[in-house]
């Protein structure tokens, strides 16, 4: 074990490198940002993390636009009431931007004010089995559509987490699945790695940049599928093999 400080770690020096978390190093429930600084693009130490870092940040290791990263990163400290530094363990402060539902993490027990920041294997392992009936291998925006509302079935959110919940897995796919992910899906090997490890692939850089309208229209393929879910349009496959099972 050693320690961080700020974006330097003793081992890998001021390279994006991949190292964990160790003792000492704060950490959120959201896989995209400790991945970030599990590799140096945020502190490593993951605290006193400015709205300024956290948008370079996005851009550099992520690949997202400008206005993609300033949206996120600005629509971030406003709903945590933190304008000078953040640290991602406030990130977990439940039902602020963390909710419920999520695809990979536990719920909040009740009353507790802070979610669970580790994810949760059984979970993963869920998606994963849940996943990959349009493209064999891969998640995409359909699966994840078909995902969502099999859990906010028996776990509703409001209309701000429930857009956050859908943006987010947007966002995933958009970026680590590459230019052509709103149809092609992410491979579920890199998903496993990012989610579980908090680690972006071997030699992995962004290879396109992940604007805003292309994120919106990427969220907006699942919202409508999830629409016509609920309205009964469509029929959820994971609720047929449910009904199968059973």
């Amino acid at each position: 074990h050693h320690e961080h400080s700020g974006r330097f770690c003793p081992v890998v020096g001021d390279t994006h490198a991949y190292c964990p978390h160790h003792k000492g190093d704060a950490r959120s429930p959201c896989p995209a940002l400790n991945a970030l600084a599990n590799h140096g693009y945020l502190p490593r130490d993951g605290k006193n993390i400015t709205i300024f870092g956290l948008i370079r940040a996005l851009r550099e290791g992520y690949g997202l636009s400008t206005a993609l990263a300033a949206i996120l990163s600005i629509s971030a400290v406003l709903m945590l009431g933190q304008f000078r530094q953040i640290s991602l363990a406030d990130l977990a402060r439940h039902n602020l931007i963390e909710h419920n539902a999520s695809l990979f993490h536990r719920n909040a027990r009740d009353g507790e004010e802070y979610a669970p920041r580790c994810p949760d294997c059984s979970l993963l392992k869920a998606v994963v089995h849940q996943g990959g009936h349009y493209k064999p291998g891969r998640i995409t925006l359909e699966d994840v559509a078909n995902i969502r509302a099999k859990r906010e079935r028996n776990d509703t959110l409001d209309f701000t987490h429930a857009e956050i919940a859908r943006g987010e897995m947007a966002i995933a796919i958009g970026v680590l699945g590459g230019p052509n992910a709103d149809k092609e899906g992410l491979d579920f090997e890199v998903l496993k790695t990012w989610v579980k490890y908090e680690r972006l692939p071997d030699g992995w850089k962004p290879d396109h940049t992940q604007g805003l309208y292309h994120t919106y229209k990427m969220a907006t393929v699942i919202r409508n599928r999830m629409n016509d879910i609920k309205s009964g349009k469509l029929v959820n496959v994971l609720e047929e093999e449910d009904a199968t099972a059973a």
